[in-house]
């Protein structure tokens, strides 16, 4: 399923779609989309910019960072450890999604984008995702990687948001699937959950020797993401998604050099 979002309404709307609930009406009709949301995962994207703007650039990546969140020095490093003694500029980077991909059970999701410096030049960027169960923050981030461009991307005026495909998988027989929003359901999908196989094979890493590649998943297998560091510091950053009974590649990038 993909949506055009109309980018100014998000910008507008971006504090209330950040923190998505289960339906109200108690419909079950189709409860493994119930968080599958990309608007707000674009809005979360969103209010992470906003939150540079108006705390500092670092503060923001620090309160919305999640505990396993890793970053690019050269080399990959917990989040943790690279923003613990960071300053934040006294004017932050700005940036804005173009695009979104979201898991069918909402668990993970993607956002690339397009971003400015306030010395001057044009980047972009990717940010993973990871939807919280508990506590104020409905997103926090995972991975976070850009480079600067020789050229700016074009401007949007719609971010497109794309949910994966649900993966066919039979419970059970007698054990019928949780409502959204339910403790059962929290339980299946929260941290200690087991995390099932990907809904379709992806290709092999070819990393070469001495790279350090990593792949993610979303908690149902219908989203995947690899992070390799190259040996001269450049990064490969690869996604697919479920999509017409295939894992189906939606994007691609090698940054260039050492990002700081």
């Amino acid at each position: 399923m993909k949506r055009l979002l109309p980018l100014a309404f998000l910008l507008s709307a971006a504090p209330l779609l950040a923190q998505p609930g289960p339906p109200s009406d108690g419909s079950a009709g189709r409860p493994q989309r119930a968080y599958a949301n990309p608007s707000a995962l674009i809005a979360a994207d969103i209010g992470f910019a906003r939150l540079a703007r108006e705390k500092g650039q670092w503060t923001a990546f620090r309160e919305t960072a999640a505990d396993t969140a890793e970053m690019f020095d050269g080399k990959r490093v917990p989040a943790k450890v690279l923003l613990k003694d960071r300053k934040d500029p006294s004017e932050p980077d700005k940036w804005a999604p173009h695009a979104a991909w979201i898991a069918c059970d909402g668990s993970v999701g993607l956002t690339i984008g397009g971003a400015s410096y306030p010395g001057g030049g044009n980047g972009e960027y990717v940010t993973v995702w990871e939807r919280q169960l508990k506590g104020k923050v409905a997103w926090k981030w995972v991975l976070d990687d850009g480079a600067p461009l020789a050229k700016a991307l074009p401007e949007a005026d719609w971010v497109q948001g794309t949910v994966a495909d649900c993966p066919v998988r039979r419970r059970p027989e007698g054990d019928p699937r949780p409502q959204p929003g339910s403790k059962r359901e929290r339980k299946e999908q929260g941290k200690d959950a087991p995390m099932l196989p990907l809904a379709g094979p992806i290709p092999a890493s070819t990393a070469p020797a001495g790279a350090d590649s990593k792949t993610g998943q979303s908690r149902d297998g219908s989203l995947a993401w690899r992070s390799t560091v190259l040996p001269d510091g450049s990064r490969h950053h690869t996604a697919w998604i479920w999509k017409g009974g295939a894992m189906t590649q939606v994007f691609d990038r090698v940054f260039a050099g050492k990002v700081s």
